[in-house]
């Protein structure tokens, strides 16, 4: 069963991105990707993903988290939870924000493209030095530097930040592992019935429905010994 805050969706990526970045190593798609989700069109998705790869026409399953209901419990089913916790994914969920709202000021930094925006999530998710992302230009590694100076591996400070953040969702494919398709970030998910929130009502309705027929036997059990 799927945790709280969590529901299995459909990813298929159209081919497009609104950018590309390019270091030595070759020109990557990067920015907002064209993506349906569930067969639907949707805002686009972002990869926070360098280590996977995904092809025009590509469709996998993904559970969907809302960023606002990350926490300490779930972190490590993420792609990169287990590495980059809370306060990485805080950092992730800034630069996707900034990203979607079309933002290109950060603090003092100014004039800050989406290439830069896509490389400094990578080289986020990376876990930075010794394995930071390659061909990174001066204004990204800025843009990392505030980004963790602002959360400073503060969890608490971090969660916070997310709870707020109900429109992003982070998509993390299943089956996980080396190989699979690319975690991505979209935002506005409708959530279909059946999802992991409809579920956890569910199962509240009918622990409440069994309390009460609970609690009509023992009346009854009470009247006929009295």
């Amino acid at each position: 069963m799927p945790a709280f805050g969590q529901t299995e969706v459909s990813v298929t990526f159209t081919g497009g991105y609104s950018t590309t970045w390019g270091n030595l190593s070759g020109n990557y798609g990067a920015g907002i990707y064209s993506a349906t989700i569930n067969g639907a069109s949707s805002p686009g998705i972002i990869c926070d993903d360098f280590n996977d790869s995904i092809t025009t026409g590509q469709n996998w399953n993904a559970y969907a988290y809302q960023a606002s209901s990350l926490n300490s419990s779930n972190i490590g089913e993420t792609l990169f939870g287990n590495t980059i916790g809370l306060t990485g994914y805080a950092e992730v969920a800034t630069l996707v924000s900034m990203m979607f709202s079309g933002g290109s000021t950060y603090g003092s930094i100014t004039g800050i493209t989406q290439a830069e925006l896509s490389s400094a999530i990578w080289d986020i998710t990376l876990g930075g030095t010794p394995t930071s992302l390659q061909g990174l230009d001066s204004k990204a590694k800025a843009l990392v530097a505030a980004v963790e100076a602002a959360f400073n591996g503060n969890t608490s400070k971090a969660q916070a930040y997310l709870a707020t953040l109900t429109s992003l969702w982070i998509l993390t494919p299943t089956p996980l592992g080396p190989n699979e398709p690319q975690e991505m970030w979209t935002q506005g998910l409708q959530v279909a019935e059946g999802g992991a929130a409809l579920m956890y009502l569910l199962l509240a309705g009918i622990s409440c429905f069994g309390a009460m027929i609970l609690s009509h036997r023992n009346q009854s059990v009470r009247r006929e010994t009295a």
